[in-house]
């Protein structure tokens, strides 16, 4: 059994009409979750209706939450979304709940046997959550980091150390070419840089999507490309946490090889699109029909 670790934030999407639950390691735990996987997650949450609320979704899904925090100093993290000519923009709120994870004992249930950890960079802005990171990623045997890039909260230091502390990098085509400036590559081509990020830090897997187009996966030998499946998207809300939680799984629990993981993926990825929220429902049917078209 492969044991899994998700961290970081888990929030409310607040929107002038609804609220959607979300945070990029919280969708890729609950795809995880949804597959079949021994999935865990760390995180926090206020004593609050909203962090209530969270505690009935877990409920409702059948997701342990031995390690959701509850935090009565801070409220649980919300993102302000306002739709302007149709198009989003995010207020993240700071000073939240999960801006405060603390390093529990209880946490060594699961990091004495911790094959996988994900994590993103948002988690990293605060103190307090960088520091149980830190922890957390010497304790596991393997590192995951989907960049996630937010702007306003990264830095150089940061950055370099997340993706340094890797073994696998996730990141998306404005996130290749931020590394390529922050760390001064300076390569054009798109395959050339892939590779040269992979050996400056010494990584074992580099995976990229680009949206509506394609994705990508480079392991140092192979490097597989798919083009992005045609379908009729309404919703694009965590599409890319869909793709990753679906390569880890074909990866590093079902054991496939990169070609027929990067396709299963992006299938994933493009069926959460035809749906409302960031991981609804996708049974094995509807897979099945999209990879043999």
């Amino acid at each position: 059994m492969t044991n899994i670790v998700c961290y970081g934030e888990v929030l409310w999407d607040l929107y002038p009409d609804k609220k959607i639950i979300g945070g990029a390691p919280f969708n890729v735990f609950s795809r995880l979750h949804n597959i079949g996987n021994n999935v865990d997650f760390i995180s926090s949450i206020g004593n609050d209706q909203l962090g209530n609320e969270i505690i009935e979704h877990f409920d409702k899904n059948r997701y342990n939450y031995k390690f959701l925090n509850i935090e009565d100093n801070y409220e649980t993290g919300k993102v302000i979304v306002n739709l302007i000519n149709g198009e989003p923009s995010y207020k993240i709120l700071s000073n939240v709940a999960w801006d405060f994870i603390p390093l529990k004992a209880s946490y060594n249930d699961i990091l004495n046997d911790l094959d996988i950890l994900v994590y993103g960079s948002l988690s990293s802005r605060n103190k307090v959550s960088f520091e149980t990171l830190k922890h957390i990623i010497n304790e596991s045997k393997f590192n995951i980091l989907d960049l996630n890039i937010r702007e306003n909260y990264y830095d150089f230091e940061k950055v370099n150390f997340l993706i340094n502390s890797a073994h696998f990098l996730k990141v998306n085509l404005n996130e290749l070419e931020l590394i390529n400036k922050l760390f001064k590559f300076n390569i054009s081509d798109t395959y050339n840089l892939i590779m040269e990020i992979l050996k400056r830090f010494n990584l074992k897997y580099v995976s990229i999507t680009n949206g509506e187009i394609e994705s990508m996966i480079y392991d140092g030998s192979d490097f597989e490309i798919t083009k992005s499946f045609k379908v009729n998207s309404i919703d694009n809300l965590g599409a890319g946490d869909n793709f990753l939680a679906a390569l880890i799984n074909e990866l590093f629990v079902e054991k496939n090889n990169l070609k027929d993981s990067l396709r299963i993926a992006s299938a994933y990825g493009a069926i959460a699109t035809t749906k409302k929220g960031a991981v609804p429902d996708i049974n094995h049917s509807e897979l099945n029909e999209i990879l043999n078209n």
